[in-house]
Parts: structure tokens; sequence; C-alpha cells
């Protein structure tokens, strides 16, 4: 059986000047990825224990220094165990799993002083010279903490982004999917004071941390949203990223039997609330005249930001056409030609001034999979395919860019 293993031990993230995050996997890689629009649970392999945590390193005290630094920045952050992303290997054949997950534990705190995005580069440098060098895996010394993320989908086909508040420890201001971490006391693990190497994972079976996963994605939906959790779907595996200190995420599909007017009026139960500061939705149909926003965009003269806060549990950005964003991303007066919202073209266009890198992740993803999709129906539009096939390229998934650019040459009538 023909596999790949994704390229998460890589030294640096970005693959371009035009992107700051890497998609390691994509579910197009994959045939039950490609037919069922993302990968369900039961198509997920893990592997789970000591052997992939994190390696302790002579600097490690400096955790402890980037830990206080960063509670004064966000004081209601706390520590606790995480998952961590070894590895994740994709199976290209049609028995047996569409993929394995490879995990150990980490803490939040080791996210922090190895992963998030104040760790000096001359510090994670080092980490992963000294990872190369005595573990042969340059991210041996990082904490790798597993986090979440998913594309929201209502019933009348738009996508829930929600406004990262200043409350958050990164990527404030921006907007994302629901997102946030699967829990290893979910699954039975004892806190033993955040350090992953006193936790026991004996008796933890991987059927446990699989549905983990997946559980925990609905429930950041419920805790950011307020969504009651009977009206969400199983979420579907989409994809697999890093960001561009090497901090992975998962990525999902999940609908909810919800209008996008219903799902702004849920907005005030959010337990959750205070992560965002703002929420607002974008069509799931991509605009024919979009494509991808390069990081380093310029802003209009005397621009302040691309958009403004509306607060959850207010209604107003759910009413049909509107956006939270004042300004379309090109820096264009007026609606695009398209008649898009300013908001979906920033999504869809992966415009860094407007959307987390997880979230653009997600949506090079959603890209590749609407251009591979089986199963019959109508061929994806042309700008769906180049898309696909600019995001497969922009991360060097050549086998992804094989199958779009086959797909491209039967539409034009050469296969």
């Amino acid at each position: 059986m023909a596999s790949k293993k994704a390229r998460i031990d890589e030294d640096m993230t970005p693959v371009t000047g035009e992107i700051d995050y890497r998609v390691v996997f994509s579910a197009a890689q994959v045939p039950a990825g490609r037919v069922g629009f993302g990968i369900g649970e039961e198509e997920v392999a893990i592997e789970f224990g000591a052997p992939f945590n994190r390696a302790a390193h002579p600097t490690d005290g400096e955790i402890d220094i980037a830990w206080r630094a960063k509670l004064l920045e966000s004081p209601k952050m706390w520590d606790a165990l995480k998952f961590r992303l070894a590895s994740l290997e994709a199976h290209k054949g049609s028995d047996g799993p569409a993929v394995t997950i490879r995990l150990g534990v980490t803490s939040y705190k080791d996210y922090v002083g190895t992963n998030a995005d104040g760790v000096p580069a001359a510090r994670l440098a080092s980490l992963r010279a000294d990872g190369r060098a005595n573990h042969a895996d340059a991210h041996a010394h990082e904490s790798r903490a597993l986090g979440v993320e998913t594309i929201l989908e209502t019933s009348d086909g738009n996508f829930v982004v929600l406004r990262r508040s200043a409350g958050v420890a990164t990527f404030r201001g921006v907007f994302n999917g629901p997102s946030g971490h699967p829990e290893p006391k979910d699954v039975g693990i004892v806190d033993a004071a955040s350090t992953s190497s006193a936790a026991d994972l004996t008796c933890i079976e991987p059927s446990a941390v699989r549905r983990e996963l997946f559980d925990s994605v609905r429930k950041e939906c419920v805790e950011e949203t307020g969504i009651p959790a009977d009206k969400l779907s199983r979420p579907r595996l989409i994809g697999a990223m890093t960001d561009a200190f090497g901090k992975p995420d998962l990525l999902f599909h999940t609908r909810v039997d919800l209008t996008a007017d219903e799902v702004g009026q849920c907005l005030s139960n959010a337990s959750e609330a205070w992560e965002s500061s703002g929420a607002d939705v974008v069509d799931a149909v991509p605009p024919d005249d979009v494509e991808r926003v390069g990081v380093g965009a310029p802003k209009k003269p005397g621009e302040k930001e691309p958009f403004r806060c509306i607060k959850l549990g207010d209604p107003a950005p759910f009413e049909l056409g509107s956006s939270v964003v004042l300004f379309p991303p090109d820096g264009g007066e007026g609606p695009p030609a398209s008649g898009a919202s300013a908001m979906t073209r920033a999504f869809w266009g992966r415009d860094p001034r407007v959307m987390s890198p997880v979230t653009r992740a997600a949506a090079d993803c959603v890209y590749m999979l609407a251009a591979t999709r089986e199963g019959g129906g109508e061929p994806a539009r042309e700008c769906v395919m180049n898309n696909a096939l600019d995001a497969a390229m922009d991360h060097e998934l050549h086998d992804v860019a094989r199958v779009i650019e086959r797909r491209m040459l039967a539409n034009a009538g050469f296969m």
C-alpha cells in the first residue's frame, strides 16, 4: 500500500514568500477524502503513547520565562495538557485507514515556550538543530500542541467566521472558524501539574483519542457560537497544517442544520464568547474573480484596519449581503464585479489581513477537495480549479496537483 508521511519534520513551514503557513496534508490526497468531501472518523487510525512526546532540552528554563510574559498579555490563559502531533501519514490505497495520526502529549505552557509566535527565531533554530543532531527529528524539542479548526457551513450555504478577541493568545483581531484544542483530560489522562512526562498514557485506548479529536470540534462550535450540539453534523477531516512557528492544526468541515440568521441568534448563548469580538458569514461558493492575496499586501491610504467589530449576539452581520469588512481586500472602491461581499472575497482570497493562517489553510483544503471531488456531478468551475491548483503547488502537494491537472485537461476536452 502506497503511503506518504506529511512533511511536518521540515525546518521551515512557509513554502513561498506569498504564504506564512503550510498545508501538510489534504484529504484530496486519498480516495476516501475525494469521495466523501473529507475523511470520516472511522477512516482515521491513531497511534498514541509516550514515545511521541516532546524531548526535554537543556534550555527548557526559557519556557517558564516565556509563559510568565504571555500571562501578562493574556491573563485568562491557563496551562493544561494538550495532544502533541508527532507525524501524520496518508494512505492512498482503497483498503484500511485513509490516514494515520501519531500523537503524544505536551502542555500549553510548552507550546508558548517553543512554538508560539513570540519564540525568538534563534531559539527555534537552536531547538531544531539539536533535534536533528540528537533525535534525527528537527522538531523533537518542540511542543507541537495540536489544535483543531472547522469550516462551519450553514444550511443556507454560508460559512461562519469569528473575529478573534484581544483576550486570546495568538492571531488577535483576525477571523477564523470555531477552533481550539482536543483535551487529553477528556479521555482520562491525568493532568500531573501539566507536565507531559508525568502523565499516565498506558491505559488510554487510541479509539478514545480519535473520538476526542472529532468531539472537540463539535464542542468548540457549541462553546464559541452557542449552537446546540444536536444541530451539528459529525465533522469530517479535510486537512492538516502548520503555522510559521510549526504549530499544527487539524482542519475539519462541519455542517449545522440552521440558517446563517439562526446561527446569529445563537451567538448570545456562547459560553466562550470572550474569545471572539465579532462574527460574520461568507458565501460557501467562491466568486469567479478572486485569487490569493499575498502576505504583505498593502492597505489603502489611511486605512486603520480592514474590518470593524460587531459584538457576538448582534444579528446584524448575518443579514443578507452584509459584511463587517469596510473595504474590499483588493483595495478597490465599491463592490467587486462578482457582487460578493468583502468578507467572502477575503476568505476565498485567503487574505492575511483578515483571515488567520489556519483559516486560510482550511480554504486551501476546500478548494482542493472541490476540484478533485469524485462521485459525479458538475465539474468544478474554472476559478475553483485554478485556485486549487495554485494551492496544491504552493504547498508542494504534487499528487493533488496532478489530479487537478488531469481534471482540467478532461474539462477542456483533451482527455
